[in-house]
């Protein structure tokens, strides 16, 4: 029976890779806009804001601060964390996801240390304490283990360290029908260019997508309340919540797009 929980986790972990290996064209279309838009200087004043202890340590180290973006997808996070002058690994399941990433990285910040690793985000390469910051966007709900996950990145974070998650409920409709109903309200007769969302799936990837989230442990919870009561429980020295986070970092369309599964923000410091 233990076998055939593992294969059945193994099948949907290559399933999951095969997906995003497929949306990484698109994906990195949308981040590429992301780092030419209004959004870059959001984000940026929000990650540098957030980091800020993690950046004066290193600095009064006499050294960069050591960032490590989980999930980095098309590189969104760590181009603008090599701009900031951060050391940086960034790492995905996704080989496509990473061959754009170091495209996208290269272009915006040409003399940046940043190193590129394709690995299991339950499995990381890195001995324990390695890093200042730890750093994920829309990554968490994808997570077949999500304690794992998080005491994995625990565990690669130095004591003091922070870790940056931002997510949101995205496939909580699947499981919510007044959380649908909203959904559809919201969405229904627009167009993708009306909302001004560049990474939009097909309708054929969002269904994909939707299979895959049905199995998925993340996917019926109530989030940020579930992440802050399991980082607390590994003992971490704070964890709190910025469930507006979304009002600064995304535009109005997004905004009212995604206005049922809004960005949250969960910090923890270890």
């Amino acid at each position: 029976m233990h076998g055939g929980r593992e294969n059945g986790l193994g099948a949907l972990k290559d399933e999951i890779v095969a997906y995003w290996n497929a949306r990484a064209v698109s994906y990195s279309c949308g981040v590429i806009d992301e780092l030419h838009d209004e959004r870059r200087v959001a984000w940026a004043q929000v990650l540098v804001e957030h980091s800020h202890e993690a950046l004066h340590h290193a600095a009064m180290l006499g050294r960069p601060a050591h960032a490590i973006d989980l999930g980095c997808g098309p590189g969104f996070f760590s181009s603008l964390l090599a701009i900031e002058g951060c050391r940086v690994d960034a790492v995905d399941s996704s080989l496509e996801m990473l061959k754009h990433a170091r495209n996208n990285v290269m272009r915006e910040a040409p003399d940046a240390d940043v190193t590129f690793t394709c690995c299991d985000l339950l499995d990381l390469p890195f001995p324990d304490s390695t890093f200042d910051l730890a750093v994920s966007r829309n990554v968490t709900w994808l997570m077949q283990q999500p304690e794992a996950a998080y005491a994995e990145w625990l565990r690669v974070l130095r004591p003091g360290g922070v870790l940056l998650v931002f997510d949101a409920n995205w496939y909580r409709y699947l499981s919510d029908e007044s959380v649908d109903m909203q959904r559809h309200d919201d969405q229904d007769g627009k167009t993708i260019e009306e909302w001004r969302i560049e990474a939009q799936a097909t309708p054929d990837q969002e269904r994909r997508c939707e299979i895959i989230a049905e199995q998925l442990p993340l996917t019926p919870v109530l989030r940020p309340a579930w992440d802050l009561e399991t980082l607390r429980g590994f003992g971490v020295s704070s964890a709190h919540a910025d469930e507006l986070i979304w009002e600064r970092v995304w535009t109005e369309g997004e905004k009212r797009f995604y206005h049922t599964s809004p960005m949250f923000l969960v910090k923890s410091t270890k």
